[in-house]
């Protein structure tokens, strides 16, 4: 008996993306609404197996988008951790980065891949990549995350995935929902090993605005 992936049950749509000089046609999940009530309903219960690459997040427009405005050097090599959908990963790409996108989930890495051909994204690496049994890919100039901790449990696991990553001299970019509880102990924790700066930004995809935070880090010497 065949096995199909949820991946292979789940009708997908070409949505064209635009930030900065670049646009980008991703295939996306058609219809996300049963995946978030059922969030909704059940709340923290279900985190653990919530496919968080089913959606495009507020937060990894916002990210994608001030990343646009740094005009970083397109030689620096990037990183981005827990990507789901890969929408930093994806546009750093475009705008000339070797890019590397990692997650967990096994149908976020194969829609990963399905993104990078079809958008012709060659500088683009997909690696799985589990928190709890880390096995660094390397060290990067850039280490990206758009919503990376929701759970308690993944603080440590995710912090001690960034410290690898980065390079000495080398930048972390995360954002999230400001309403992100769980980013407040994460914070805590990377204030020991990085210097930290904050910015605000604000989003409306259709659903009402919302309010993100990005974070810069850089390692203390």
């Amino acid at each position: 008996m065949n096995e199909f992936s949820m991946l292979d049950k789940l009708r997908l749509n070409t949505s064209p993306i635009r930030i900065g000089d670049q646009t980008l046609e991703l295939l996306t999940v058609e219809n996300i609404d049963p995946f978030l009530m059922d969030l909704e309903e059940k709340g923290e219960e279900t985190l653990a197996s919530f496919p968080y690459w089913v959606k495009i997040w507020e937060a990894a427009i916002v990210l994608a988008s001030y990343l646009a405005e740094q005009h970083l050097d397109a030689d620096k090599s990037v990183i981005e951790l827990g990507a789901g959908m890969g929408v930093v990963g994806f546009f750093l790409a475009a705008w000339g980065h070797p890019v590397t996108l990692t997650d967990y989930d096994d149908d976020a890495l194969a829609l990963l891949k399905k993104n990078a051909a079809a958008n012709h994204l060659d500088s683009v690496a997909v690696k799985k990549l589990d928190w709890n049994h880390f096995e660094t890919p390397g060290q990067f100039d850039i280490v990206c995350g758009a919503e990376l901790v929701y759970r308690q449990a993944d603080i440590t696991p995710a912090m001690d995935a960034v410290r690898k990553c980065i390079k000495p001299g080398g930048t972390v970019y995360l954002a999230h929902d400001i309403r992100r509880i769980s980013m407040i102990e994460f914070l805590a924790e990377a204030g020991r090993h990085f210097d930290l700066a904050h910015t605000g930004k604000s989003i409306d995809m259709g659903g009402g605005k919302k309010q993100v935070v990005i974070h810069t880090m850089t390692p203390k010497p």
